[in-house]
């Protein structure tokens, strides 16, 4: 049975949660700890995409800082404003100071929603990975400013959807999908997101029973409760119910 409770800064909306990791969980940490360090990790030769990596507050830059942490050799990042040479220059910075090998760091100005942009964006890592993607983080996203469904920019609502949910798997290797605690709870003005976020759900488990058998590992995973730029449309309440910060990663 979900839980219903009242959320006053929402204007006492009612608010339905579904049971999530929170909920069952031991142990919460706010920040990583050695058990996840990257630099526990030997990843010499792996290949690493991230998209939606362009800003040092967000989850997918955090992401591309482990992976140059942990070694990978070879990590390229797309963003929809592209990916700048300050972002590239720290990445081979993160990697030198833990003591790992430079790695080569391509960055993309890429339209995850466009197909034809996410190809070629492919076609040439593909020509720069010698053929090979080991991973791929699917982080990009959008999220709409806050607003009742009807009240909605029906183009808006959808850009979230094909923001979360489209992405290409090549059929084997990693595909780790980053979803949201929102995909398991209700909040009023936000149904595009979570529900964009529940269809990556779904989606990744389609993933996984068409393409494991030729080698795909395909995942979801949850960051955290953090305040990132694409929460900028949020009410204030929630973004400072957000405590988590990929930087203290």
């Amino acid at each position: 049975m979900a839980n219903r409770d009242l959320d006053p800064s929402l204007g006492h909306a009612c608010q339905r949660k579904l049971p999530i990791s929170a909920d069952f969980v031991l142990t919460h940490h706010a920040t990583s700890y050695d058990f996840i360090s990257p630099l526990s990790l030997d990843l010499m030769g792996q290949h690493v995409l991230i998209t939606g990596a362009a800003h040092q507050d967000g989850v997918g830059y955090a992401t591309a800082t482990a992976f140059a942490r942990g070694g990978a050799s070879r990590i390229a990042c797309c963003d929809l404003h592209g990916i700048s040479g300050h972002i590239i220059t720290k990445l081979k910075s993160a990697a030198t100071i833990a003591n790992r090998h430079e790695p080569l760091v391509l960055g993309y100005k890429v339209d995850i929603s466009s197909q034809e942009n996410v190809k070629a964006m492919y076609e040439s890592i593909a020509k720069e990975f010698n053929g090979r993607l080991d991973i791929l983080i699917n982080n990009a996203a959008h999220m709409e400013p806050y607003k009742p469904f009807l009240e909605s920019d029906p183009d808006m609502y959808w850009r979230t959807w094909e923001l979360s949910s489209y992405s290409e798997s090549s059929g084997s290797g990693i595909m780790v999908n980053v979803s949201s605690s929102g995909a398991l709870s209700v909040r009023p003005g936000s149904g595009s997101y979570r529900s964009s976020k529940l269809a990556v759900h779904r989606w990744t488990e389609s993933l996984q029973l068409e393409y494991g058998e030729q080698g795909l590992l395909a995942l979801c995973v949850n960051p955290g409760a953090i305040k990132t730029k694409i929460t900028e449309g949020a009410p204030e309440a929630v973004r400072n119910a957000l405590p988590h910060r990929p930087d203290s990663w």
